[in-house]
């Protein structure tokens, strides 16, 4: 039997690099893994005690669809604190991963047609999403020189197109760790309000905020809360990303549509990592700063090896886990990311992430997740490998 899928399917870069990685890992193969978009860091006894004293007590079972009432309670209760929101529980979904928040809100609102401005560069899966549901991405680009980020004069060169039914606005966002002010975000939303455009505000990395900046959310603007959806997660926050952990905070109305959406998919997100995140809402003022530290550690020590193994000032992010690179500025003299990339993988074992699945080609995605001394040994590859590729030189 002949059969051919009826949707467009295309595997996320990120996750077909870091598949990749794991399994020359898994043949015993030595692998410099800077694609990988998580925090390593061992789990936080609260989330391994909430996980055991679940099991202990039999939570087992099959969860509300929106998620256990404590968690809702939690989630929302944290995000009210943490970001001047006004969220309760019954605006609150508990779901398995940001990711799936954001694919539940194109499913259940995208028809066929309608056009999703995204912001480039952007997360890999954003187009994809989109197209799966039939509608068509419009790539709104932003340059480097400019802080990788959406000015409101870009949005109302697009404001006549009455296709644009959604905005993704990722803040902080990855790849590039750009992050917005309290005015940008005021523009962007009241240009949305007169546009008649949902805003999903997908805000997983807002607690990777460095340098002491302000985080501002999207959802701590009263006068817009018709027309926004905020997408959170435990994966970054609190290093959960195997749990499968994350939250839609939105109107009554959407949270219900989206509630019986998920009820009919995914069912609910596993019992036990609910619980595990409840222990870690809990334990936030704890977690959060131990994780973000740790990153910002992580993040100073790559730029300074950076600078020294290849003699360019390399700007750190204001948040996220990565830098985004010019792959001239590594001493590439090809702009070819995927090319560049998968002979990085193939022949040195370095997992990097193509700035071509990003919407931007010439760059490359660096994790700088892992450990000091991982990052130090991978980076010290990538700068023996570029002077053996074929298309590349050192400087």
């Amino acid at each position: 039997m002949n059969l051919q899928p009826t949707i467009p399917l295309e595997t996320s870069a990120t996750v077909a690099i870091n598949t990749l990685a794991l399994q020359k890992k898994a043949r015993g193969e030595r692998v410099f893994n800077l694609a990988a978009g998580e925090p390593v860091l061992p789990p936080h006894q609260a989330l391994i005690a909430g996980a055991d004293a679940a099991l202990a007590a039999g939570k087992t079972l099959y969860t509300p669809a929106a998620g256990i009432p404590e968690l809702r309670v939690a989630a929302s209760t944290w995000m009210n604190r943490t970001y001047q929101t006004n969220f309760e529980p019954k605006n609150t979904l508990v779901t398995c991963g940001g990711k799936f928040g954001i694919f539940a809100t194109l499913q259940a609102y995208l028809t066929p047609g309608d056009e999703v401005a995204i912001i480039s560069p952007y997360w890999v899966s954003y187009p994809s999403i989109v197209q799966l549901f039939g509608g068509v991405p419009r790539i709104v680009e932003t340059e480097e020189a400019n802080g990788w980020k959406l000015h409101l004069e870009q949005l109302k060169d697009i404001a006549p197109s009455d296709k644009i039914k959604i905005l993704i606005l990722n803040n902080a966002a990855n790849p590039t760790g750009a992050i917005y002010s309290y005015e940008e975000i005021k523009s962007i939303l009241g240009w949305a309000q007169e546009n008649n455009v949902l805003v999903i505000s997908d805000e997983v990395y807002s607690g990777l905020v460095y340098d002491g900046k302000n985080y501002i959310s999207c959802g701590s603007f009263p006068e817009h809360q018709d027309h926004v959806v905020v997408i959170q997660s435990c994966s970054k926050h609190f290093s959960m990303t195997g749990w499968r952990v994350g939250f839609v905070f939105a109107l009554e109305e959407i949270i219900r549509v989206l509630t019986t959406l998920q009820s009919q998919s995914t069912t609910g997100t596993s019992s036990i990592s609910q619980w595990a995140a409840l222990a870690a809402f809990e334990h936030a003022s704890e977690i959060i700063p131990y994780v973000r530290e740790k990153m910002e550690t992580r993040r100073n020590f790559l730029i300074k090896t950076l600078t020294k193994l290849f003699n360019y000032s390399f700007i750190p992010p204001a948040s996220s886990l990565y830098v985004f690179v010019n792959m001239q500025q590594l001493g590439a003299q090809t702009k070819n990311s995927v090319q560049f990339c998968t002979e990085l993988i193939e022949k040195h074992n370095i997992a990097l992430v193509p700035g071509n699945a990003f919407g931007a080609e010439g760059y490359v995605r660096l994790s700088f997740g892992a450990a000091e001394a991982e990052l130090e040994a991978a980076l010290n590859a990538l700068h023996q490998a570029i002077s053996k590729l074929a298309l590349n030189t050192v400087r």
